[in-house]
């Protein structure tokens, strides 16, 4: 199954081209889909938050919920370090489809003077609620 635009699928994107059968897939909030990245570029893990349609930009209210959802799912993915990052889209693969991705701060991966290059949206401490 490929995430869908409607009755388009946008081929050319790799977002909207993903097979969501080989995907790690934490969770779905309305048109959001939070999935493990393809390249975890040395972290043990990197998440993304995905909307289901191609579009560039979404409205304020969708990306509050977006970013409230994202930050939920991230506590217990990233349960395994004392802080993560979401990240804007500075350097994103992918410019043409919206998502945000989150991250941890290991130094040792291989993105990890592109990630303190990059524009933090947020960052989770731990100490925050379960």
């Amino acid at each position: 199954m490929f995430i869908r635009l409607g009755m388009i699928r946008m081929s050319e994107c790799s977002l909207c081209s993903l097979r969501l059968e080989e995907e790690v897939i934490y969770g779905e909030y309305g048109p959001f889909l939070v999935l493990q990245t393809k390249d975890l570029k040395g972290h043990r893990e990197r998440i993304m938050i995905v909307i289901k349609e191609h579009v560039h930009n979404i409205p304020f209210n969708l990306y509050e919920g977006a970013l409230d959802f994202l930050v939920e799912i991230g506590k217990r993915v990233f349960n395994y370090t004392p802080k993560f990052v979401i990240m804007d889209s500075t350097f994103a693969t992918n410019k043409q489809h919206w998502h945000l991705v989150a991250t941890d701060l290991d130094p040792n991966s291989e993105d990890f003077q592109q990630i303190l290059n990059t524009k933090w949206v947020k960052v989770l401490e731990r100490g925050w609620d379960y």
